[in-house]
């Protein structure tokens, strides 16, 4: 046996092992965006603030303009998993806190939010080419259905 034939045995089995996978984050959507959309059948536009939170969690601030008057805001505070599911909860301007559930795979993040006593609604954030953040925001009617209430398309301002 050659010197290299059993030593290339020895040098495989010390070989380090294959990184685990990257945990998912949210860090692709961390900025200062700018939207405009329609919103409940009106022209809208919106900002979102978007970053990191304490404990690793992503902090999202909205505030969204109707017809050019202030409509709505929130606040959203995610936590995200090793396996690219979300965790929090949303605070609005209507003073209500819902939880949030979702995921997290390549360019998407959604979420279902509320609950069944009041509403139950989905918010997709899709990264796009071009360097814009789609989203779309929708709520679950009797029939089992979706109806978009809102689709915005925004760009980073910082």
């Amino acid at each position: 046996m050659t010197p290299a034939a059993w030593l290339a045995p020895l040098l495989a089995a010390a070989a380090p092992a294959a990184a685990p996978a990257e945990a998912p984050a949210l860090a692709a959507w961390h900025g200062n965006w700018a939207g405009e959309g329609m919103a409940f059948g009106r022209p809208a536009t919106a900002t979102l603030e978007i970053g990191p939170a304490p404990d690793g969690a992503t902090r999202l601030a909205y505030r969204l303009t109707v017809g050019g008057a202030p409509a709505y805001g929130a606040e959203g505070l995610y936590r995200l998993d090793a396996k690219g599911r979300v965790a929090g909860s949303w605070t609005d301007s209507t003073g209500r806190t819902r939880p949030v559930a979702g995921a997290v795979a390549a360019d998407l993040w959604w979420t279902h939010w509320g609950s069944a006593d009041i509403e139950i609604g989905r918010s997709t954030y899709a990264l796009e080419a071009g360097g814009v953040l789609r989203v779309r925001d929708s709520v679950l009617q009797a029939d089992g259905g979706w109806r978009l209430f809102a689709e915005l398309s925004y760009r980073r301002t910082d």
